[in-house]
């Protein structure tokens, strides 16, 4: 069962959501070059060594200029390292998979995920 959130919680995670769209409308108002020069500016990888999207690479590049290598709580949790406490998430696009109607199946759809570089990780103890 979800919990609920308290109205503290309800307001960060609306600002939260403001500061992306804000985010995400610098990115979409850019031209392709400008995108293009971006994402060459760095690679942002996530724990499994994959590539992000260009998208997800600008979005990184915006909130954490110094990302290299990014994931969400659980991918660092299995690398053996756990999130600094006071560390605040890169938000990004995740793909959700496929809404299916009753008529038909729509396209891919994404939701905002959090993650974090690896610079705001450290070694759980165990594999200190």
């Amino acid at each position: 069962m979800k919990r609920k959130l308290t109205e503290s919680q309800q307001a960060a995670t609306k600002a939260r959501r403001a500061a992306f769209r804000v985010i995400v409308k610098q990115v979409a108002d850019m031209t392709d070059e400008q995108r293009t020069a971006l994402a060459n500016r760095m690679m942002v990888v996530n724990t499994d060594q994959h590539t992000l999207s260009m998208t997800n690479q600008i979005l990184v590049s915006m909130q954490c200029p110094t990302a290299t290598i990014v994931g969400g709580f659980a991918q660092w949790k299995s690398q053996g390292r756990h999130i600094i406490k006071g560390q605040h998430s890169i938000n990004i696009w995740i793909p959700g998979g496929k809404k299916e109607t009753e008529t038909e199946a729509e396209d891919l759809y994404f939701f905002m995920g959090n993650v974090f570089d690896i610079s705001q990780t450290e070694a759980t103890e165990a594999t200190a």
